[in-house]
């Protein structure tokens, strides 16, 4: 039995640490900004309980001046998720949750038609995704796969009928490639600092009103590397949005450390 997620149950087991982690759900907090959405406890007793978290590798936190900012990081959730749900149940779940949740809307009680008046009347929002993972080899051999590999670590892969293709320089496109020829571009590349970060920006195939920086960093860590995925979107997105975008993320970082391992 592999027991290396012993950390995240017991971390998952005080209903107070998963209240912290539902308050990074949309972005990063500061310690202080965590404290305040549980009054009932002490600053020290809330940083103890954020201790815990961080050593579980739930979350991630950095300096900001005198500020320290607490990031989610959910690729200990995927694991644990990985390890019980395969893809085939994933799918019946998510339909299911989804009919649950349209049949139990009010808007929706006895009227099968979508309402796009109101879908476009929704603001526009903003989302923050981060996660990490470490992977055993060098950051200049991560970094180089990424730019050069992305058929093998995004997402679904030539498996599902298309594949991703990054053109390694200033301005290149980040797109996927389906079988029959058709394009769908994503993002456009536009920082590099080899061996330490690569950042895209585009819509990244929403149709919605929707524009995204995501950035990856490349941190050596002993003797792997620490990949870091911060991804921004702002615009016209649903609640469901940034959640299916972080499982698009973990299952690439996932991917490409299973390319080393």
């Amino acid at each position: 039995m592999d027991d290396s997620l012993d950390a995240v149950w017991r971390a998952l087991a005080d209903p107070t640490r998963r209240g912290l982690l539902d308050g990074l759900r949309y972005g990063p907090r500061s310690t202080g900004e965590l404290a305040a959405l549980v009054p009932t406890l002490t600053r020290f007793a809330v940083m103890k309980h954020l201790g815990v978290l961080e050593s579980a590798g739930l979350i991630t936190s950095e300096r900001r001046g005198r500020r320290k900012l607490n990031h989610l990081n959910a690729v200990p959730l995927r694991r644990v998720y990985e390890r019980w749900v395969s893809r085939y149940e994933d799918a019946w779940a998510g339909s299911l949750d989804r009919l649950r949740n349209a049949a139990e809307s009010p808007q929706h009680r006895g009227d099968t038609t979508m309402n796009a008046t109101k879908l476009l009347e929704k603001p526009a929002r903003l989302a923050v995704i981060r996660s990490e993972i470490t992977v055993k080899a060098e950051p200049a051999a991560v970094y180089n796969t990424v730019l050069n590999r992305p058929a093998e670590w995004f997402n679904n892969g030539p498996d599902a009928g298309w594949k991703a293709v990054i053109e390694p320089k200033l301005g290149g496109r980040f797109y996927l490639l389906s079988d029959n020829g058709d394009e769908n571009l994503m993002a456009f590349i536009t920082m590099l600092k080899p061996d330490r970060k690569i950042r895209m920006k585009g819509d990244f195939t929403m149709p919605e009103a929707v524009v995204s920086n995501a950035t990856m960093s490349f941190e050596p860590i002993g003797t792997g590397t620490r990949v870091t995925v911060d991804h921004r979107m702002v615009g016209e997105f649903t609640d469901e949005t940034p959640t299916e975008f972080e499982a698009g993320w973990l299952d690439g970082l996932e991917k490409l450390r299973g390319l080393f391992e």
